[in-house]
């Protein structure tokens, strides 16, 4: 398999340099596998949406590695709401009911690098997790920069539309590999390899501020 070889990686440097360059980049998370890309580059983010068949105004779920990389998020939250979104961070490792929690941060004004339109869409908040996949949380300690302090990445599930999430990186290739066939090199899906981490309960959105979880 040739072809996978080139757009295929174990090195998180690698898979970060793909991103900064605009590329979609395929990836184990907790429970699947997730697909995404700098969330500051419009182009690469409509060219996910495309991929998705997602309108633009429903928002992206963004992750990253350190809770402290988003302590202005965090900033128009009372004591009781950010407490409530830490302890979803923070759960032990051996915990039976492993979830992974994305929660509708108020976007604050005091924000040095404003959230894009593109990605919180319609709303007047941004999605985000902070991730418990330790790949992942490498490969976003490799995306900060002046641009991009929070070390955000796009994640969504890995699968066409209507079609389940992969679960293995072959599931991942199998969706994309034949589409990898027919794009240029700056439209192929690349991947990082690893495993999920194995998490069974479907991931949870809530809102911060009002603590309803919307799924």
């Amino acid at each position: 398999m040739k072809q996978s070889a080139s757009i295929t990686t174990d090195s998180v440097v690698q898979a970060a340099d793909w991103l900064k360059e605009g590329k979609l980049l395929a990836y184990p998370t907790e429970s699947v596998w997730g697909i995404g890309c700098d969330p500051f580059n419009q182009m690469a983010v409509q060219q996910l949406l495309a991929m998705k068949q997602r309108p633009v105004h429903k928002g992206m779920i963004v992750v990253t590695d350190d809770v402290h990389r988003i302590a202005s998020l965090l900033d128009d939250l009372n004591d009781s709401q950010r407490q409530t979104v830490l302890e979803s961070w923070s759960m032990h490792p051996e915990a039976i009911s492993k979830q992974a929690h994305t929660w509708l941060l108020p976007l604050s004004k005091q924000l040095t690098v404003p959230i894009p339109s593109w990605i919180t869409g319609e709303h007047d908040s941004v999605a985000v997790r902070i991730i418990a996949h330790p790949v992942v949380q490498q490969l976003c300690t490799h995306m900060v920069s002046p641009d991009n302090p929070y070390g955000f990445v796009v994640s969504t599930s890995c699968n066409p539309s209507r079609k389940p999430p992969a679960l293995t990186l072959n599931q991942a290739q199998a969706y994309f590999l034949d589409d990898n066939k027919h794009s240029n090199l700056d439209k192929r899906v690349h991947y990082l390899t690893g495993d999920t981490l194995g998490y069974k309960l479907p991931s949870q959105i809530g809102d911060a501020l009002t603590g309803k979880i919307i799924r």
